[in-house]
């Protein structure tokens, strides 16, 4: 449904005393007359119709034992390359490339499934693509936890391959504040007077289209340069997990995911630097990846660390009783039947 100039009023005068009850500078705020600025017409859209990435829904996850159990009712759209798909996928799953996603999903009836199940090989980019068609409005899109590693261990070799501590830091005791508030980053329209509706669809089609590439939307390892603002996005556990209990990696800034959801417009969104990459790593890599396309989604350079904790600190988190369940391990794999060829 379009926002009416009246709808965009009430709202502002919502959004107004939260954000002066939350301190944060009153930069997105629209004028009276019912104009928003575009990035902050998106905040308060997202936010209108459940605010997934700020919720215990994102980034969405299923585990492999429920997809399973209900392969007559969810469809499985892997989005590995075709050769992979042919070297062996789940029996009855579609092979969709990530730049035909969008229009896939737009011609798709979705209610005709039950759940809509993306699989990658380790959960990392199906998790990125989830939350940007979970924010286009696909509201029963989920992304397999940890990917095909958990359907098989045939399919698990990157996952054990990077699982570890990464001996090329120190840890900090120091825990680096928060930026200042900024504006919002810029992000502009082929029709800045289309509705929000198309807007955003212009905008997620173009994100989707841009893939998933490294350097561009992740790093494959920890290696932080001076453009960066590295940022610890998960669970206070996790950023204190790294220097097991003593302190976490040297500027790495705590943003939590869960249940502070940090990334709201009236919380620390805009701490968030608009001149410098952002550097996010997480418990696995899934929610990092959410947050990652989200904030590209805004208007911000973001970029996510693969596997996220696991690779970083793997043997730390199981200090953590909350950090465990995020630990990937044997357990993870049901070793369920997988089918090759076309």
């Amino acid at each position: 449904m379009k926002l009416t100039a009246y709808k965009y009023k009430i709202i502002f005068l919502f959004t107004a005393m939260v954000l002066l009850n939350s301190c944060i500078e009153n930069n997105i705020a629209p004028p009276l007359n019912g104009d928003l600025d575009p990035v902050a017409e998106m905040l308060v859209y997202f936010e209108e119709q459940g605010d997934f990435v700020n919720s215990p829904d994102a980034p969405a996850l299923i585990n492999a034992e429920d997809v399973y159990n209900n392969l007559s009712s969810y469809l499985i759209v892997d989005i590995r390359i075709p050769a992979e798909f042919t070297d062996g996928h789940i029996a009855g799953s579609v092979n969709v490339q990530t730049d035909s996603l969008y229009n896939y999903f737009e011609k798709l009836n979705t209610t005709l499934y039950n759940k809509i199940v993306l699989v990658s090989k380790n959960g990392q980019s199906s998790a990125y693509f989830t939350c940007l068609l979970r924010l286009a409005g696909f509201n029963n899109v989920y992304t397999m936890n940890f990917g095909l590693a958990s359907w098989n261990g045939y399919f698990a070799d990157e996952w054990f391959g990077v699982i570890g501590n990464d001996s090329g830091y120190h840890s900090s005791t120091t825990a680096p504040v928060k930026n200042n508030f900024t504006p919002l980053p810029e992000v502009t329209f082929s029709n800045p007077n289309a509705s929000i509706e198309k807007r955003l669809k212009e905008r997620i089609k173009k994100i989707i289209s841009e893939g998933f590439n490294e350097q561009i939307q992740y790093r494959k390892d920890y290696s932080l340069s001076v453009n960066d603002y590295f940022v610890c996005y998960g669970i206070t556990q996790l950023y204190f997990a790294s220097g097991l209990g003593q302190g976490s990696f040297p500027l790495s800034v705590l943003y939590l995911s869960d249940p502070a959801y940090d990334l709201r417009a009236v919380k620390f969104l805009q701490t968030m630097p608009t001149d410098r990459t952002i550097f996010l790593y997480d418990e696995t890599g899934q929610t990092g990846a959410c947050a990652t396309a989200y904030l590209r989604l805004l208007g911000y350079d973001a970029v996510m660390l693969l596997f996220g904790g696991n690779q970083l600190i793997y043997y730390s988190m199981f200090n953590y009783t909350e950090l465990i369940p995020f630990t990937f391990d044997m357990s993870d794999i049901m070793n369920y039947p997988y089918v090759t060829g076309n």
